[in-house]
């Protein structure tokens, strides 16, 4: 669906977005409103007797693709050729507050205190937000990761996200990124954690990431994978240590930027983030 669709069904429902800065925050929107505020229809008809209709199987055990449509019926698909609408969007912000905004800016980490006029802030956010749209769009390959949370991933959709091939793994090393021309698309970046289940310090790391990637969101893929079950890709990766933090660009084959061994807390784990961020740019 496209963000004016979004918002006229939020609008049919009664439902206020006026909170909603991006596609991600509509989208919840959306799917709550389905939930809670249902659209009814009325029709008018001449009463009449209807017999009931006979109970079958069917109405005991729905099948599989009965189940399918259902949830189908839920889900908000995201429109791959989907736009960021810039005029809607400005329009909206200009309608907030000075300290509405400032509040905004602050969650997207863009810096509000050289702005002299409110329009300075609309625009910055804007832009903010824009970008942020971009990396929600091309945010992960697979499908199977969702932003702001931390996904235990399978080896074969790591390699779906990395942009290895699987003849470089039966080598024992990963691919390596060609030279670069420009034309990749803005894929975020990836920290990979690399734990065991009977690792002690990998287990108080686990929560500590969770809220790390909460507070990520879009802007970096946040996976976790089994160095026991997948012990090739732990391998590959010259794994020494357990919990081990690997930081990979968002190349169209992502490389390595830089690894930390052991439990970090949370400001650890985004101060690792912010580090490895500087070195890619």
């Amino acid at each position: 669906m496209r963000l004016r669709e979004i918002q006229s069904e939020l609008k049919e429902r009664n439902v206020s977005y006026a909170d909603c800065f991006d596609r991600e925050s509509l989208v919840k929107r959306l799917l709550e409103a389905r939930e809670n505020h249902p659209v009814v229809s009325v029709t008018v008809t001449e009463k009449e007797d209807v017999a009931p209709p006979k109970p079958t199987e069917s109405s005991h055990a729905p099948d599989n693709d009965d189940i399918t449509a259902k949830n189908d019926a839920n889900t908000v698909s995201l429109d791959a050729d989907a736009e960021f609408d810039r005029e809607v969007t400005i329009t909206e912000l200009r309608e907030l507050r000075v300290k509405e905004l400032k509040e905004k800016l602050s969650e997207y980490k863009v810096r509000w205190g050289t702005f002299n006029e409110k329009e300075q802030m609309v625009q910055a956010l804007c832009n903010a937000m824009e970008q942020r749209f971009v990396q929600s769009k091309n945010f992960s390959r697979s499908g199977s990761i969702t932003p702001g949370e931390v996904t235990d991933v399978t080896e074969s959709v790591l390699i779906q996200e990395m942009g290895w091939l699987e003849s470089d793994l039966q080598n024992g090393v990963a691919t390596k990124p060609a030279t670069a021309d420009g034309n990749d698309p803005p894929h975020s970046p990836i920290l990979l954690d690399i734990y065991a289940i009977w690792c002690g310090p990998c287990k108080m790391v686990a929560p500590q990431l969770e809220a790390a990637a909460a507070e990520l969101g879009p802007t970096c893929r946040v996976l976790k994978i089994d160095s026991d079950k997948y012990q090739r890709l732990a391998s590959v990766l010259r794994i020494g240590a357990l919990p081990s933090l690997v930081y990979f660009d968002g190349g169209n084959v992502s490389k390595e930027v830089k690894r930390v061994e052991g439990a970090l807390m949370k400001d650890g784990i985004l101060d690792f983030v912010n580090e490895c961020r500087s070195i890619a740019s």
